[in-house]
């Protein structure tokens, strides 16, 4: 099914999550800014004084790295993945990422190893995330939503979860250092896209009246921390 484009021309995700976040699992809230795409590559607005170094990535950069699975089938559905954002994160031996959490899939909270924490916004417009940002924000905050259990790898996979998200469920294959992520609703397991990234975290948003939403992974690509938004459909 197409994605349906909304009413409005753009709209601030950290406003969109703050009201998702109210609502938790008890009720969908689209994602914003459905579009034609392009691209975006600055970080035009300043981070923080103090925060790590904030590099947006060109989307076309990454979308190499990551790959629908076309086997998956839903009914008459397949599989699809797209890059809408992402964002490098510089870190250093004396602050480096060791946690990520959001109610949605932006923004993004990241916990430092020095025990700052950082909230990475960004606007969701023409299908890209633009004007990415980190805004200081207090550690404390992390919700544990009811998840449904997930169906198991096929015996001889060694996947390891590391995380689930509206439904969705984020695995890493150590050996190959890539990620593979699931759908929800699934009965059997059944990829429904994978990424060149060992993910430490994954969050995510499902759309309201489509088989879809955003899904935002968190995690290593070529030893550099990079945040990850995704459109996806099942």
């Amino acid at each position: 099914m197409k994605n349906k484009a909304p009413a409005f021309a753009r709209v601030s995700v950290g406003s969109m999550i703050a009201v998702a976040a109210l609502s938790a699992h008890a009720q969908f809230v689209p994602p914003a800014g459905y579009s034609d795409g392009g691209s975006r590559p600055n970080v035009a607005v300043p981070s923080d004084p103090g925060a790590p170094l904030l590099t947006r990535i060109p989307d076309t950069a990454v979308s190499s790295l990551i790959h629908a699975n076309p086997t998956y089938r839903r009914g008459a559905a397949v599989g699809r993945v797209k890059v809408v954002g992402a964002f490098a994160i510089a870190e250093t031996s004396k602050a480096h990422v060791v946690d990520a959490w959001s109610p949605g899939f932006l923004p993004v909270t990241i916990s430092l190893s020095d025990g700052r924490c950082y909230s990475l916004q960004a606007d969701y417009e023409g299908g890209t995330l633009s004007n990415g940002r980190l805004r200081k924000v207090g550690c404390e905050g992390r919700r544990k939503f009811d998840e449904p259990t997930l169906p198991a790898p096929p015996p001889g996979r060694a996947l390891r979860l590391v995380g689930t998200a509206w439904g969705y469920g984020a695995w890493v294959d150590d050996r190959t250092k890539t990620t593979i992520v699931t759908a929800p609703g699934a009965t059997t397991f059944q990829p429904l896209f994978t990424a060149q990234m060992t993910s430490s975290a994954i969050m995510a948003m499902n759309g309201p009246d489509w088989p879809g939403g955003n899904v935002t992974l968190v995690g290593k690509i070529k030893g550099r921390l990079t945040v990850v938004t995704l459109e996806t459909g099942y």
